[in-house]
């Protein structure tokens, strides 16, 4: 027979569930965005193993990687956030237990005929001019390419954003109006903004 004691410790050993819910102010055309938070308070694995399995989604030595990946910080940022390691352990360490937000990802799916440094570039100036520099968040870019490994899948860029603000003195506030439906539409305005300023439809 199982034990209350047993069953208290096997509760306590099971990892929080990281819960995810996309789209959920408006669909747009080649922009996906999703709002991801803890579960619970006990037991939370982080955000660095999933933001890791986005870098490597395969085990293929050649073809299991991201094609391309950065990192962009507001320019009050310490240096040391420049190692994409440390920002993650600083992330998880330093997220309060009574924290749930833990962070959004918005996905672009690149033009077919278009260059894919192009789309790297675009994408890379919306994450430094207006996740960085308007919101004060650190965002990491990573580039998939499918089609090398045989995929029919579009190229697209994911746009990782802890949901913290990092600031002169390390992470701070939590910025709940990106972890919403109104941070999607914000995000898809500043998206659109620039583009039309770029000239690119």
């Amino acid at each position: 027979m199982t034990s209350m004691t047993a069953l208290v410790s096997a509760a306590s050993d099971t990892a929080a569930e990281l819960r995810s819910f996309i789209n959920g102010g408006g669909v747009y055309p080649n922009f996906d965005f999703t709002r991801y938070w803890w579960a619970s308070s006990d037991n939370r694995p982080g955000i660095a193993p999933w933001v890791q399995k986005k870098l490597k989604p395969g085990n293929d030595p050649e073809f299991g990687q991201a094609l391309r990946a950065g990192l962009v910080l507001p320019k009050t940022a310490s240096g040391d956030y420049m190692n994409l390691a440390f920002l993650l352990d600083r992330f998880d360490r330093t997220l309060p237990s009574y924290e749930q937000h833990a962070f959004v990802q918005m996905k672009f799916t690149l033009p077919g005929d278009e260059p894919l440094h192009v789309g790297w570039e675009r994408v890379r100036a919306f994450a430094l001019e207006y996740l960085a520099g308007e919101r004060g968040l650190a965002a990491v870019i990573v580039l998939h390419n499918p089609g090398i490994a045989g995929s029919g899948n579009a190229p697209h860029i994911h746009v990782i954003v802890p949901a913290r603000q990092l600031t002169a003195n390390g992470f701070g506030a939590t910025d709940k109006g990106l972890c919403s439906d109104r941070g999607q539409e914000e995000c898809w305005a500043a998206w659109q903004a620039l583009v039309t300023e770029g000239g690119v439809a």
